[in-house]
């Protein structure tokens, strides 16, 4: 708005609100005339009364489902009429001189050129529908039309399909992971407008070549194949799925956004190897885990998390997010459960799991941090506030990246996720089965046996069989053993200060 007055800035906001309603209402009323003229002009006659409605009723039902691209059922039930009919009768004028006369109620009279919207067929396809040879519509007059693929004439649009992903999967993929699918399905989105030279483009009319295309481009503006391979690509393959999930596509047609090789397997490997994570070393292990982790701690995480990511191979966002109640105790097993309840969030459904407490977390004092926190509220780090997309570990994460840099652990692909590496790693060292590893530190092990034939390892199995395979002899943890309260002040200061911006965010918001 160009303006820091806030009145300033509504009296702005409600001029361009009226402008827009404007220019919608003129663009409602030119798409109006359109279709009557070609009503008209097909027969011969002004329309009159229900005259549109009614040729719309002697069109093929079967021929215009399948030219907008939209299940018969579907296009039956926009021709079903109001279950009470309002039995008024109207004459209504429209734009271009021509006049409705005897509407059986208001809203019929945009009932046609609504059924035409929600097909999404140009006037011209209409016309071509029609006047076509089946004796039970209306003989027209011959009309000229330019010859046309129905793949170009109607139908739902890429356009559409942005928002209606972002709803359907708004439960089902984290804040963040939905608004980088929006970011690439609107970057695909411009593109193709641009190269089609048009706003509405019928999802069935783009073709495999244009993604390809597209790959090209982002190719030849330097984002990488690996991150086209795992980000553009399944962002486009899960608009391309909804459509034919709901219909728009047909069931079993191959799906132009998929198959697309960016680069081989030998290249994916190879990526993986130089912009992975790789795991900490023995002496990068102990320059990270030595006394000074504890006793200069400015905050509980910068203890904490390091130590639980070590011993459960957990995700930062994982553990920065715990509940005080998801420590847990199952047949004397102490627990950690890691959900996505509340106001927590997981990467992947396998993320969900029940894991024990290593031996060496309990001999270093986490129950005696847990019973800690119970003072401050409900969370095992009540000072964090989550991110715009709900993450609790953005800052945690922060923190982390400049104590290693303060340690001299500079590699760009040593990060807290390096923890995740180091674990997996050592559990495979030491023998652990790869369906094991999956469930303990909660990735995807996607066999038929695994699947559908067997059940998860219980709480006992997994601390005998894996939890106690996380060793690491070269570390000395005597020295990190925490003491009841010794985080309490440091906690209080911390609550406190958040409890403070919390007030002055509200505050601000309620000054408007």
């Amino acid at each position: 708005m160009r303006t820091k007055n806030p009145q300033e800035a509504r009296f702005k906001a409600l001029c361009l609100s009226g402008i827009m309603a404007v220019r919608n209402q003129e663009q409602q009323r030119a798409m109006a005339t359109d279709y009557l003229n070609t009503a008209e002009s097909i027969a011969g006659q002004a329309p009159d009364g229900d005259f549109l409605l009614n040729l719309l009723h002697r069109v093929d039902r079967e021929q215009l489902a399948e030219l907008a691209g939209l299940p018969l059922s579907e296009v039956n039930n926009l021709f079903t009429p109001p279950a009470e009919p309002d039995t008024r009768k109207l004459d209504i004028e429209m734009p271009g001189g021509f006049v409705l006369r005897n509407i059986n109620s208001d809203d019929d009279a945009s009932r046609a050129v609504h059924i035409l919207q929600t097909l999404n067929l140009s006037p011209e396809a209409l016309a071509k529908l029609i006047a076509g040879p089946n004796p039970q519509r209306v003989a027209p007059e011959p009309q000229p039309a330019p010859p046309a693929s129905p793949k170009e004439e109607g139908g739902a649009t890429i356009q559409e399909m942005v928002p209606r992903f972002a709803t359907r999967k708004k439960n089902k993929l984290s804040a963040k992971a939905l608004y980088e699918y929006g970011n690439y399905h609107r970057k695909f989105v411009e593109w193709l407008e641009t190269r089609k030279k048009k706003k509405h483009i019928p999802v069935h009319s783009i073709t495999r070549t244009d993604v390809a295309d597209f790959i090209d481009d982002l190719l030849s503006d330097g984002i990488g194949e690996r991150t086209i391979s795992r980000k553009y690509l399944p962002a486009l393959n899960g608009l391309f799925e909804l459509a034919q999930t709901i219909g728009i596509l047909p069931e079993g047609q191959p799906l132009v956004s998929r198959g697309h090789k960016v680069f081989s397997k030998a290249d994916a490997k190879k990526a993986a190897v130089t912009k992975g994570y790789k795991p900490f070393t023995d002496e990068e292990l102990k320059a990270i885990f030595q006394p000074q982790l504890l006793s200069e701690a400015q905050r509980p995480a910068d203890f904490w998390l390091p130590m639980l990511g070590l011993f459960t191979g957990g995700r930062i966002s994982e553990l920065a997010q715990l509940d005080i109640t998801d420590i847990q105790q199952h047949d004397g097993i102490w627990a950690i459960s890691i959900n996505g309840d509340g106001d927590k969030s997981l990467k992947t459904l396998a993320a969900t799991r029940l894991i024990p407490i290593h031996s060496t977390l309990l001999d270093c004092g986490f129950l005696y941090y847990v019973n800690d926190t119970k003072a401050h509220g409900t969370k095992l780090f009540p000072y964090l506030t989550p991110d715009t997309f709900g993450s609790y570990g953005a800052t945690p994460s922060e923190r982390w990246g400049k104590y290693l840099d303060k340690i001299g652990i500079q590699d760009k692909q040593k990060v807290f996720h390096s923890f995740r590496s180091t674990s997996n790693d050592r559990l495979k060292q030491n023998g652990v089965p790869e369906e094991s590893r999956c469930q303990f530190v909660g990735h995807e092990h996607d066999t038929v046996n695994s699947r559908a034939y067997s059940k998860p390892h219980n709480l006992q199995y997994l601390l005998d069989n894996v939890a106690s395979k996380l060793d690491y002899p070269g570390l000395d943890f005597k020295a990190l053993k925490y003491s009841q309260g010794q985080f309490s002040e440091i906690l209080s200061n911390l609550c406190a200060r958040k409890a403070r911006q919390e007030a002055h965010k509200t505050a601000k918001i309620n000054r408007g």
